[in-house]
């Protein structure tokens, strides 16, 4: 990746995401933005993703190949407090197999600038994916975990990311230093 497609990628401060995050008063699409923030799935990844897919108890989405835009499977790990929105979501909608959410690509991807637009805080879809890999960087998972979760094939472009993070850099100073 050249030096002006690293400037383009753009991720959400704690305080931008906080933002986006408590402007969304509803509980499907409040899910949708969680869940790729908290996972970096893309959006066609998580337009494919059935119930069936989701492992409650080891807490793991498995992203079949032909839904990746990598052509490999891969499994996700998604935290706990997701599991458990999806958990209520599924009780709520009473839903029990099929598709999580019944949207598309470019659906899920006009709630996203819906609530962009809301809250005032520039987001896309994938804003929230390169989110998602900045904040892993930052709160130090190992990169190659980083690299399996969003399902880069190249750890090159997951250290892009390690660039784009200069709170990393000035953190990992300071703990040294003892601040």
């Amino acid at each position: 990746m050249r030096k002006e497609q690293k400037r383009n990628i753009k991720y959400l401060k704690r305080e931008e995401w906080e933002e986006l995050r408590d402007c969304i008063d509803n509980v499907r699409d409040k899910l949708i933005i969680q869940i790729l923030y908290a996972t970096g799935v893309r959006v066609a990844e998580l337009s494919k993703l059935k119930i069936e897919h989701i492992d409650f108890e080891e807490r793991f989405i498995s992203i079949p190949w032909e839904n990746t835009k990598t052509r490999t499977a891969r499994t996700v790990y998604v935290p706990r407090e997701t599991l458990n929105d999806m958990r209520a979501y599924l009780r709520l909608t009473k839903r029990k197999k099929e598709l999580l959410f019944r949207l598309t690509k470019r659906h899920l991807q006009q709630l996203v600038k819906k609530y962009s637009d809301k809250s005032g805080v520039a987001c896309s879809a994938h804003t929230l994916r390169h989110t998602h890999v900045v904040r892993a960087l930052m709160d130090k998972a190992p990169i190659a975990a980083v690299q399996k979760q969003v399902g880069h094939k190249r750890l090159t472009t997951t250290q892009i990311y390690s660039d784009l993070a200069p709170e990393q850099v000035r953190e990992a100073y300071e703990g040294r230093r003892g601040k």
